[in-house]
């Protein structure tokens, strides 16, 4: 896995709010952030969150989480994930 691919959200459900502020919208699109040595997650964003880069307050099990199922979407274990942010910071 190229570490370039783990900001891929084609296989990530959009939610229906912005896990930000919550606004529900039809122009809600999912994106990624990274997490460091967590991981990377996807989450839904509305176009104000997402050009502001609000974050998301999440506690640190919530983040494992969301980094798993992101994970998941692109066919991975987190394992992989961070071996390819670890490539990554090596290049």
């Amino acid at each position: 896995m190229n570490a370039f691919e783990l900001g891929d959200t084609t296989r990530c459900p959009r939610g229906v709010r912005c896990e930000c502020c919550g606004t529900e919208s039809p122009s809600l699109r999912v994106t990624t952030a990274a997490l460091g040595c967590v991981g990377v997650l996807c989450l839904t964003l509305c176009a104000g969150c997402a050009a502001a880069g609000v974050g998301v307050p999440t506690t640190p099990s919530t983040a494992a989480r969301l980094v798993e199922q992101h994970a998941a979407h692109l066919g991975l274990r987190v394992a992989q994930m961070v071996a390819a942010l670890e490539f990554r910071q090596r290049r």
